[in-house]
């Protein structure tokens, strides 16, 4: 191979490159256009199915009814959930306060 063939296809390969930066380049320009073109209206999202919702929907819920028996189910949950790590706890050390107390006495 010649070293003007090898030039010549140095400047084909480099050329081919460049084109292909170049529309990289104006792909990620076009896409950034759209994305700042896109608007949506403030929302928020259903806690269970993640569809869109108002911003004042309060509880954060769709109006599906299998969502709101979801969230009823999450909620009882969460609030049994809290009682148990305020109420275990509470006896433990209640136990063990009757136990110094029966000690000394």
């Amino acid at each position: 191979m010649s070293r003007k063939e090898k030039i010549q296809r140095a400047a084909q390969r480099t050329a081919g490159e460049a084109r292909e930066a170049a529309k990289r380049q104006r792909d990620s320009e076009r896409l950034a256009r759209e994305r700042r073109n896109f608007a949506t209206t403030a929302h928020r999202h259903c806690s269970v199915c993640w569809t869109p919702i108002p911003l004042d929907e309060e509880p954060p819920i769709c109006s599906d009814a299998e969502c709101a028996e979801k969230q009823q189910k999450r909620e009882s949950s969460r609030k049994r959930l809290t009682v148990m790590l305020y109420l275990f706890p509470g006896i433990a050390i209640l136990l063990v306060m009757l136990q110094v107390l029966g000690a000394s006495g």
